[in-house]
């Protein structure tokens, strides 16, 4: 996996038979208040801008591990504010297909 997370080619996973979802934000999760993960003023409204333009979802970085990652979910921070804007999360909902995913004990937690 690249490092670069701003590599939009880069595509993850945060589906099976449900959709994950984490069930709470991370310590570090861009929707906290404050610039926790120091992005550049603008990022986080580009990468909303984004997922929403391809009918996608912001991954939780917690997830998104170096090693042997078995499952990423989306972000709770950006499920809250916009699942009503991605097609998939809304119908993830209307099905109930979502699986609210705990951080695995031992995961990195950036």
């Amino acid at each position: 996996m690249s490092d670069d997370w701003d590599d939009a080619t880069t595509r993850h996973n945060a589906a099976d038979t449900h959709v994950r979802v984490m069930n709470d934000m991370c310590k570090t999760c861009i929707f906290r208040p404050g610039n926790l993960m120091h992005l550049p003023p603008g990022r986080v409204a580009g990468m909303v801008k984004d997922s929403i333009a391809a009918d996608s979802a912001i991954i939780c970085h917690s997830t998104l591990y170096d090693g042997e990652q078995p499952k990423q979910a989306v972000c709770r921070g950006f499920f809250d504010r916009y699942a009503k804007d991605s097609l998939p999360l809304r119908l993830a909902v209307a099905l109930d297909l979502v699986q609210e995913w705990e951080l695995p004990e031992g995961a990195r937690h950036a």
